[in-house]
């Protein structure tokens, strides 16, 4: 499905696969599978995730799966 997370600087954003944490305090999506795809992740507007899920996310937070 999909997935979603906040990055250090609170910043809301969607993946097609889980993301690793990176030290440097943003998610690192994983590489899509897709040749003619861009990126496999976009930015959210603020107060997304919470309408999403029905609660916020902070860094500390792992993803969110959405099913």
């Amino acid at each position: 499905m999909a997935w979603i997370a906040v990055d250090k600087n609170g910043d809301e954003y969607i993946y097609e696969k889980k993301p690793l944490r990176s030290a440097m305090g943003y998610w690192k999506p994983i590489p899509h599978d897709y040749e003619d795809r861009d990126s496999d992740y976009l930015e959210l507007p603020k107060g997304s995730i919470k309408k999403l899920i029905g609660r916020e996310l902070s860094w500390s937070d792992e993803p969110v799966e959405l099913k």
